[in-house]
């Protein structure tokens, strides 16, 4: 009875080469995607340009398509979704206007510099998805999934401890009402408290900001795992759970709430948090999660800026939206190539500083700043806090060789993380995956040196806190 339910499953599935039935989403959704790229594209004045920016987005459309089509594959769905977007769309807008953020009137100006940038995204976008698919042509270890993990002792009670000490000693420095500012007032009242980070050191600060969000979002991700490990229906939850997710939720309420948090740390947090409670895995919650990020990348930024000012134009919309500073990655891949044609390679420093983002200025002088202050000032941008895309950082660190094998195994990393969260629930992949899944949007923007210490730290804990189940006694073990 199991293998017939198997084949009829098989046999709904859609297929996507050489058979006539085609997933009965993919026409309008490639439809609308055309659209929306002629209406922005009529006036675009290279055709070589537009061809690369062309393939970069239909690469990405189709790879997002691909991550829900059979289910949801929540990381690498995020990244597809957020590449099209940001650099598939926005730079398509910014040559059909002939402009691009922070008012730069250059990057635009040498068609040959505007070509490489698209070709080398277009590579990067092509090595993810020739890695997220190599992992998913490939068969779980053992050739069965990963049994269910478990949390180990005491490990909850010891982060919670945690998370009340650090979290105390915050408020106790900035002031409970500190953290329900915008970012910005926070931010010198920071500096004013405990100083500048060039004067403290990246440790110093992280730890009245970074440590205690991510703290929050570990306690409470790793209450929910322990409930549903242990699910017995509502009255079968154990009070002592209850109290980490109290305190794990009054956390993120602190700590990582978007009036003073930034949208990433605040969309990590929560983001996560709902990917964990609901388990999307189907093919329809698939597409009402590629149908949500491409509404909030598309659609939600235009309407906020249209509101901004009375009886705007779509033509004002498209321009103050994929020209405004959310959409500077395109123009960064420009000026990172120039950097590294002026300066050289970096052979992975920023990369190390971003991982070893703990240790202090004091002890390691020649620690880097995030790479896109440098790329910025480099370009001659007053404001130097922007953007660096993925990609435009490992070819900073090793040309083109550093962005192939580096997108390479990215995408297969995350088709790894996904195959656990379809195949494998609740196994120690599958319980990164939904953090993985949210990370992708930091990861992705970068600096690599800004956005590593907001998700690195959570990874770490959920690696360090959970066990990977017994493969010996998976058979017996009853699965969610």
């Amino acid at each position: 009875m199991q293998t017939t339910e198997r084949q009829a499953t098989a046999e709904r599935r859609p297929r996507w080469f050489g058979s006539i039935r085609i997933n009965p989403w993919l026409p309008p959704l490639a439809l609308v995607a055309i659209a929306v790229i002629l209406i922005l594209v009529e006036d675009v004045p290279n055709p070589v340009s537009l061809a690369l920016a062309a393939a970069s987005s239909l690469v990405a459309l189709v790879g997002a398509i691909q991550s829900v089509a059979q289910g949801l594959r929540p990381v690498a769905a995020s990244f597809y979704i957020f590449w099209f977007s940001w650099l598939g769309i926005g730079p398509i807008a910014q040559m059909t206007v002939g402009k691009v953020a922070w008012g730069d009137s250059t990057v635009l100006a040498e068609q040959g510099q505007v070509q490489s940038a698209l070709a080398l995204t277009l590579l990067a976008i092509a090595a993810f998805w020739a890695g997220d698919h190599i992992a998913r042509s490939r068969p779980p270890r053992g050739g069965k999934p990963a049994p269910p993990a478990t949390i180990r002792p005491g490990v909850q009670v010891v982060l919670s401890v945690a998370l009340i000490g650090v979290g105390l000693n915050a408020i106790r420095v900035l002031g409970l009402s500190s953290f329900f500012i915008p970012r910005q007032d926070r931010s010198e009242m920071l500096i004013d408290t405990v100083g500048t980070q060039a004067e403290v050191g990246g440790a110093a600060t992280a730890l009245y900001t970074v440590l205690p969000s991510a703290l929050a979002v570990t306690v409470t991700l790793l209450a929910v795992y322990r409930m549903q490990l242990d699910w017995r229906g509502v009255g079968g939850i154990k009070a002592g759970q209850l109290v980490h997710l109290a305190i794990g939720a009054l956390g993120i309420a602190v700590f990582a709430n978007p009036l003073s948090q930034t949208r990433f740390v605040a969309l990590l947090a929560i983001g996560s948090l709902l990917i964990v409670l609901l388990r999307p895995r189907s093919p329809r919650a698939g597409f009402v999660y590629l149908a949500i990020g491409l509404v909030g990348t598309l659609l939600i930024y235009p309407l906020a800026n249209a509101f901004r000012t009375a009886n705007a134009t779509v033509n004002d919309i498209t321009s103050r939206t994929f020209t405004g500073a959310d959409f500077d990655g395109f123009q960064q891949v420009v000026n990172a190539m120039n950097y590294v044609e002026s300066v050289g390679w970096a052979w992975g420093h920023h990369i190390v500083s971003a991982v070893l983002f703990f240790v202090p200025r004091s002890l390691w002088q020649d620690k880097a700043d995030p790479a896109s202050l440098e790329v910025a000032s480099f370009a001659g941008y007053r404001f130097t806090n922007l953007s660096l895309p993925i990609h435009a950082e490992l070819y900073m660190q090793l040309g083109l060789l550093g962005v192939a094998v580096g997108m390479l195994g990215l995408g297969f990393t995350a088709g790894r993380l996904d195959a656990a969260w379809l195949g494998a629930p609740l196994s120690k992949m599958a319980m990164i995956a939904p953090v993985a899944a949210l990370a992708t949007f930091g990861v992705l923007r970068g600096p690599l040196g800004a956005q590593v210490p907001v998700w690195f730290p959570i990874v770490l804990l959920l690696l360090l806190a959970v066990r990977s189940g017994d493969r010996k006694s998976a058979d017996a073990v009853p699965r969610m």
